[in-house]
């Protein structure tokens, strides 16, 4: 039984259970499968974080953009596996780089580099926040608007508390959550919903050779 209809089954007997409408059991079984499915790429990921000694940054990255991701959506792959390998295969690679690129950094550099990344994130979110996702449409101009704002709150809050540690946690670390914010403004511009759109059709294609 895969992810899918494993989320499908509980959705349905909740739904069942507490009377829900039908129509509102495909955002019910995504919610579940979210949830499952993140605890899954969390024990993959930090297994993997572990052995190659990145917990912290991976950590970093993982609670900056997850956190912001929740608020300000954004794009998906059509499945979960290629969704877990995507995501392991990026937070893995960040955290190896924010490892590499931590001699470039000295404090005051770095806190330009989190106050410009924090500006264009919080222009593009203006401009395109609340991105797109699966099974939570969001039709009415208020409830986008919402999100819009708790997006831009929460970039305000993360760029007070990422200056905060500057000097009291290594750089690397705060470079791994800089570079998480970049990857996930990115997923919600135009340009990231046909980048992730382009990395889901190549992993299609390759799992159809291999087969």
């Amino acid at each position: 039984m895969d992810l899918h209809t494993l989320a499908s089954n509980v959705a349905q007997h909740m739904a069942e259970a507490a009377g829900m409408e039908k129509d509102k059991m495909d955002t019910l079984r995504f919610g579940l499968e979210i949830i499952l499915g993140a605890l899954i790429k969390g024990l993959v990921l930090f297994l993997l974080a572990y052995l190659l000694g990145i917990v912290p940054h991976v950590a970093a990255g993982l609670a900056t953009a997850g956190l912001f991701r929740l608020l300000s959506g954004g794009a998906h792959c059509t499945s979960y596996g290629r969704c877990l390998t995507f995501g392991v295969l990026i937070y893995l690679f960040l955290g190896k780089l924010a490892l590499q690129m931590e001699s470039f950094f000295s404090q005051s550099i770095l806190s330009v580099l989190v106050c410009c990344v924090t500006f264009v994130a919080f222009l593009c979110t203006v401009k395109w926040a609340p991105g797109e996702v699966p099974y939570r449409t969001m039709d009415k101009p208020r409830e986008k608007t919402k999100f819009k704002i708790l997006s831009l709150m929460y970039l305000l809050v993360w760029l007070a508390l990422i200056l905060h540690l500057i000097g009291e946690v290594d750089n690397s670390v705060l470079v791994a959550a800089t570079l998480a914010l970049i990857l996930q403004t990115i997923s919600f511009i135009p340009w990231g919903y046909r980048l992730i759109t382009r990395a889901d059709g190549f992993m299609i294609q390759l799992t159809k050779r291999r087969g």
